[in-house]
């Protein structure tokens, strides 16, 4: 064959296999005529789980498109049984299973563990994340800091408490001063040494500057792992607020509280974008093994999450059992206090104290196992 003879070849194919795209282009197009919000909701799933699978864009309309996911979940239910009906078998498979795939993604509101998982006899590494906001600090709540005394503590909104200080042979706290001059702020406490450390507090120009992160390279035992303590930014949502407006027929105030539900929450996509970044710059590439927890202030379904779900497992997701929300206010049907780790890692179990009820969160105790100490493999020597 010739180079003309083959050029002619390569045209008849790119002219017939150009003709059969626009048919199939032409066929949908003819079709979405007919049933145009079957398909807009089919595509809308579509979209929604990509955005949650790989959270590549970090615009804040990203944030609320991956927040609907249980809305397209079902609405491409609904769409695709519709188009069943009516004999559009191509788009309604398409849809059921896409409605499959999401299933990965709708485990991260369970967890699935089967109680504790059963290792080696070696020693776990047991972690708290509690977000104090709301700490009572009456003598008669003293005996829940003995049960909830772990290796590694990290607290968020936490204010100076003695009785938890004294628990714990090392810490670090970075406080600024809230509303009359009460100290608020992120605090980290450690049974094994802290070999280093750093702190920030984001600035929220005019308001309470009460998120931050903590970092701390810990020794523990004959290994040095990283912790990372998170508090993410707060929207202070009142959504609440608008309900009650309509409740009472105050149709203004519920517009006001509606229209500003968004733009906190478009404020707060935008912000925890710009902050996950930040605190990714020191768990990327880290050489010790890591641990994230705090409160992200958002759902499983959000940009943060979805991001680290990329480079580290979650706790709960593996060992947790059950829903795990971790709000104690409205709205109760939540978790948005998580803790992540690395590969170096098994997870033994993460539970969500929901009985220990001082603050407008639960906190949330995970056992955490060294894979290297279930193996004979040299150890990562601590070096201060």
């Amino acid at each position: 064959m010739t180079f003309y003879d083959f050029k002619i070849f390569l045209l008849a194919i790119t002219h017939v296999f150009g003709e059969m795209f626009f048919e199939i282009i032409h066929f949908i197009f003819k079709k979405f005529r007919q049933y145009p919000t079957a398909y807009i909701s089919i595509a809308y799933l579509f979209m929604t789980m990509a955005f949650c699978y790989y959270p590549i864009f970090d615009h804040w309309i990203t944030g609320f498109v991956m927040m609907s996911l249980p809305i397209a979940i079902l609405g491409g239910l609904i769409a695709s049984c519709y188009l069943l009906v009516k004999k559009q078998k191509m788009i309604a498979t398409a849809g059921f299973i896409w409605i499959l795939f999401t299933f990965p993604l709708v485990k991260r509101m369970v967890g699935i563990g089967n109680g504790e998982i059963n290792f080696q006899p070696v020693s776990s590494l047991k972690v708290l994340s509690f977000n104090g906001e709301s700490f009572d600090k009456s003598n008669k709540n003293d005996r829940y800091w003995s049960t909830l005394q772990s290796d590694i503590a990290c607290f968020q909104e936490y204010s100076p408490n003695p009785t938890i200080e004294k628990q714990y042979a090392n810490n670090i706290v970075n406080l600024t001063t809230f509303e009359n001059n009460k100290l608020i702020g992120l605090a980290l406490f450690s049974q094994y040494p802290i070999l280093k450390q750093y702190s920030k507090i984001w600035d929220r120009r005019n308001q309470p500057n009460i998120n931050g992160y903590l970092c701390a390279d810990i020794a523990y035992n004959q290994d040095t792992v990283r912790v990372v303590n998170v508090h993410l930014w707060s929207m202070g949502v009142r959504i609440n607020l608008a309900f009650d407006a309509l409740k009472k027929g105050q149709i203004k105030t519920f517009t006001f509280e509606l229209l500003d539900s968004f733009y906190r929450l478009k404020e707060g996509f935008e912000k925890r974008d710009e902050q996950m970044k930040e605190v990714e710059s020191y768990v990327s590439g880290s050489q010790y093994p890591v641990i994230i927890c705090g409160d992200f202030n958002e759902t499983p379904f959000g940009y943060s999450y979805g991001k680290l779900k990329l480079s580290f497992k979650n706790a709960f997701e593996e060992a947790g059992h059950g829903m795990g929300f971790t709000l104690n206010r409205q709205p109760y049907y939540a978790r948005i206090d998580q803790q992540f780790f690395s590969s170096d890692w098994n997870v033994q179990s993460c539970t969500t104290l929901s009985g220990i009820n001082i603050s407008d969160h639960f906190p949330v105790v995970a056992h955490y196992i060294l894979k290297k100490s279930l193996t004979n493999s040299p150890k990562l020597l601590a070096q201060r």
